[in-house]
């Protein structure tokens, strides 16, 4: 095999390499926490990123595999797992309906957890509206980001909070693949044009 083929391989394996780590797509959509009309993304302390669902406005059906989260594909993830709702028995602190609250995982949450979710519902007329938890952080409060403004429903401030879900995903972090900058590429092809003249120089010697 010629050396600046090797080099396109190496060059094509790269960038095969980088479509595979990609975050898959969904048939899902999702709307903005923010706008010139609203913010909800900031009602909810100790996370790092909110998106509502176009689609679901239920948080989980039978089972991890068909949950709604899953389906929707919240924060280009598939494999949330339910963990809970806040202030059920299910050893999460805090309160969970109302317009107002306390969220705390801190009695619960294991190092094997690489994403955390509070996921929050409320009812007709709305989505569910999920937010990332920053790492490290533990507890926090949130409002009801089921504003008027936000989803456009009839009356008027924010609706009541059914409850406030869990979800976590655990297991080893993918790998992080980066872009080559220019100048590997460069540097690729420049290694096998340097081979091919070398293979070359040796034939031509060697008759």
């Amino acid at each position: 095999m010629k050396a600046t083929a090797i080099a396109c391989l190496i060059i094509t394996g790269i960038g095969a390499t980088v479509l595979a780590n990609s975050a898959p797509a969904h048939a899902a959509g999702f709307r903005s926490c923010t706008t010139s009309q609203f913010n909800i993304a900031d009602n909810l302390t100790g996370t790092s990123s909110c998106q509502v669902s176009n689609d679901f406005n239920q948080d989980f059906l039978n089972n991890n595999s068909t949950s709604t989260v899953n389906q929707a594909g919240f924060f280009d993830l598939t494999n949330w797992v339910f963990g809970g709702k806040i202030g059920e028995n299910s050893g999460y602190g805090g309160t969970g309906s109302g317009q107002l609250g306390t969220w705390d995982i801190s009695n619960v949450v294991q190092n094997s957890w690489n994403n955390v979710m509070l996921v929050f519902k409320s009812g007709q007329g709305t989505n569910l509206v999920g937010y990332k938890v920053t790492d490290g952080i533990t507890s926090g409060s949130w409002s009801s980001p089921f504003e008027k403004a936000a989803f456009n429903f009839n009356g008027n401030g924010s609706r009541d909070v059914s409850h406030v879900s869990v979800y976590y995903t655990q297991g080893a972090k993918p790998p992080v693949t980066s872009v080559p900058e220019p100048g590997t590429i460069v540097a690729l092809s420049l290694v096998g044009g340097s081979i091919l003249v070398s293979r070359r120089k040796n034939q031509l010697m060697n008759r």
